[in-house]
């Protein structure tokens, strides 16, 4: 089978990529011209043609001669003036995908990257979030993600377009969580948790939590609500995540439906910092926060039943294989 990925050479895709290509899929990908990550998805065996999914024509010689289509490619920005961005390279360029896969004729399976900011998890009316959770997204992002779903399912219902919905959490390459500026460690530390947390409780608690950073070196945030219950978080390693997806894209009980994505369960920030503090020796900042905390929790039990999907990873096992990278 030839696979099309879009965004083959992200933290997703390149990690995607590399699997089927070792599964013996014949994987082909799409980059931006002057993609710096171009060499390494040739090296691993992937056959990538540059252009960009807002051209209509590229999105149909892309799906040429392929089979399936994991659509990965995206923009993740949050700020108003990004808006424009978010519309053409995520809305426009899924139509564009949608409408030359189903012109094609070719196409068994159709898998759709889309996001817990459909919901958005950060407030989530209950826990854990399923499928059938009010769908209510706070930024443009999220509302690109959602409209992009409505497209897929119009294109399976008018189009008999066979797609399968993926809501990713946050998603991770281990060597992540111990970096304050990168996915996952940006929640764990504290010099990267204080917009967060001013965003949610104010400048003053913000700035409480920023005179309590011990020296240079990253500092570990053990962030509690206003009762002392320590911050719960749910994320996917990217390890876990194809995992899932390759069950997207094979199994038949995926057709016409969304999956929740997530690692094997949350983790309560007590459990994450000492075990990154343990490992690493970094300090422990322990702080009480008011106003609403970070309580994330997904169910994927939808795609444990229909699909078989077991992620592995959770945060003690993503922190191990982040370490054992930093040893190569």
């Amino acid at each position: 089978m030839k696979v099309l990925v879009t965004g083959v050479t992200g933290r997703i895709g390149n990690n995607l990529a590399r699997h089927l290509v070792e599964l013996g899929y014949d994987v082909r990908g799409t980059v931006l011209p002057d993609d710096p990550g171009l060499n390494r998805a040739i090296t691993d065996g992937v056959e990538c043609i540059s252009g960009n999914l807002r051209d209509d024509q590229f999105c149909r010689n892309a799906v040429d001669g392929c089979q399936a289509v994991v659509h990965l490619g995206a923009v993740l920005l949050f700020g108003p003036e990004d808006n424009p961005a978010n519309f053409d390279d995520n809305l426009r360029s899924t139509f564009n995908l949608l409408d030359a896969s189903a012109r094609a004729g070719t196409i068994e399976r159709f898998v759709f990257a889309s996001s817990d900011e459909v919901y958005p998890s950060l407030y989530a009316r209950y826990l854990p979030i399923d499928e059938n959770h009010p769908k209510q997204p706070y930024s443009f992002y999220g509302f690109t993600k959602l409209a992009g779903e409505e497209l897929a399912q119009h294109y399976f219902r008018a189009h008999q377009l066979p797609v399968a919905i993926a809501r990713f959490a946050l998603t991770v390459e281990p060597w992540e969580v111990l970096d304050p500026s990168r996915p996952l460690g940006n929640f764990l530390h504290l010099s990267s948790m204080v917009p967060i947390i001013r965003g949610r409780a104010g400048d003053e608690v913000a700035e409480s939590i920023a005179v309590q950073q011990v020296g240079s070196a990253p500092t570990l945030l053990l962030a509690r609500d206003g009762s002392g219950t320590p911050y719960q978080f749910h994320y996917c390693d990217v390890r876990d995540l194809v995992s899932g997806l390759k069950l997207l894209l094979e199994k038949p009980a995926a057709i016409g439906e969304a999956f929740n994505l997530s690692g094997p369960a949350p983790f309560s920030y007590d459990t994450a910092v000492a075990i990154v503090a343990e490992r690493t020796g970094r300090e422990i900042v322990d702080a009480t926060i008011p106003g609403p905390p970070i309580r994330i929790h997904h169910s994927t039990a939808k795609a444990r039943g229909l699909l078989g999907y077991a992620p592995q990873h959770d945060i003690r096992s993503t922190v191990e294989a982040a370490l054992q990278a930093q040893t190569k």
